[in-house]
């Protein structure tokens, strides 16, 4: 008997199937299909389902996957850690599964959780599975398109995989601002959290983890962090 996990994002839709806590599948795109969804119900013998959205209230399955238990994840659904926030019910769902993905990872162990994607997230749960909130910031794509659609005059650029501190041209001052702004903000808070909590883990998800200079700060990457965490809610509900 298998989970399926659903994660509808901002940019991608992905969906993962978990057998004894491992992905043994997993399928990503802008949307994905119902037909895909019950290929997947059908192949691994699924038995429950966990969805979240960024882009919907409600995840709906289809008719053919209505007879298996599903919960969708909200402010209400019982969780591994503790949410100290001072407004749950506007919490993003994704920052909820990551902050657990990060707990069952590490647990017993202060974390800071990065996520790159759309936007940035930056969120803290500490060594007694307390999630203390965090920060939510421009994603490099939106600095980019901000920066051209708010001037008369400045490009839309594309991003470099590097940067350096002195841009040439109007094209590389673009890039290296943008670059450089995300590294620098991410290496502040990485330092001064590491500064107030000892022992402190990082782990970065996202499609634009790859942005953070993985040579200046000691970080785990996680690609699956929000499914892992989403698995493990669901899990952690059959107890």
């Amino acid at each position: 008997m298998s989970n399926l996990i659903i994660d509808e994002g901002n940019s991608r839709c992905k969906a993962y199937v978990f057998e004894n806590n491992a992905i043994v599948a997993r399928e990503s795109g802008s949307e994905i299909s119902d037909e895909l969804l019950f290929g997947l119900a059908n192949k691994h013998n699924v038995s429950k389902i966990i969805s979240t959205s960024t882009r919907r209230a409600e995840f709906a399955l289809p008719k053919e996957m209505q007879h298996i238990s599903h919960v969708r994840l909200n402010a209400q659904t019982q969780l591994p850690i503790t949410i100290d926030y001072k407004t749950p019910e506007t919490l993003g769902r994704d920052r909820i599964a990551a902050a657990v993905g990060a707990h069952s990872l590490l647990p017993e162990t202060n974390v800071l959780i990065i996520d790159m994607g759309t936007a940035i997230t930056i969120d803290f749960v500490d060594n007694q599975a307390i999630y203390h909130g965090g920060i939510i910031s421009p994603g490099a794509t939106m600095r980019a398109r901000a920066l051209n659609q708010f001037t008369r005059s400045l490009p839309l650029v594309e991003l470099p995989a590097d940067s350096e501190l002195t841009g040439k041209s109007t094209n590389e001052a673009l890039q290296f601002g943008i670059l450089n702004g995300i590294r620098f903000e991410i290496e502040g808070y990485i330092s001064r959290y590491r500064h107030h909590y000892e022992g402190l883990q990082v782990i970065v998800t996202g499609g634009d983890a790859e942005l953070i200079d993985h040579k200046r700060v000691s970080i785990l990457f996680e690609p699956d962090l929000v499914a892992i965490g989403l698995n493990g809610i669901l899990s952690n509900l059959n107890r």
